[in-house]
């Protein structure tokens, strides 16, 4: 199977985030009517709303926008890729854009954590959280090497297209 161009991995994988982003969305607005529900129940008094439960709901918003993000500029990318447009400098800075959404989702998650740590009540959440940061942290420095071997990738084709 071909890697770039119509009818090839790229496309499908173009297809499938497109699904995901639908998906997302979908669940997202499902978390705002939770969340709505849970604010309604609150002001009413029928609910207490405790500050464990208010870092994780502000936390999972904050990621999934920048998760929506992402995945904009990874559909932008394989949008690239299914139309032949390999090594352009217009791909680096689509992922550098997706290295820095993952990066302050690393952030956002490290200050969840720290708060969890003053206001949980279960310990599990905590390790959990400190888990997850340390896996997103790592992703972003992974796709940080790649993009900087594939500028270099880049600089290499322009020079050979130049002596060519």
């Amino acid at each position: 199977m071909k890697v770039l161009g119509k009818n090839s991995l790229s496309s499908k994988v173009l297809n499938g985030l497109k699904g995901v982003f639908i998906i997302s969305i979908c669940l997202t607005i499902y978390l705002c009517f939770i969340i709505f529900k849970d604010f309604r129940d609150v002001m009413n008094q029928t609910q207490n709303f405790g500050t464990e439960e208010f870092i994780l709901t502000i936390g999972l918003l904050i990621t999934a926008i920048l998760f929506f993000i992402m995945l904009k500029n990874l559909i932008s990318f394989f949008q690239n890729l299914s139309e032949d447009v390999c090594f352009d400098v217009t791909n680096v800075k689509l992922l550098s854009r997706v290295v820095i959404m993952i990066f302050m989702a690393s952030i956002v998650y490290l200050v969840m954590s720290i708060l969890e740590i003053f206001f949980s009540t279960t310990l599990a959440i905590d390790i959990f959280l400190w888990f997850l940061t340390l896996i997103i942290f790592c992703i972003s420095v992974g796709l940080k090497i790649f993009i900087e071997i594939y500028r270099k990738a880049i600089d290499y084709k322009i020079e050979n297209d130049f002596t060519i």
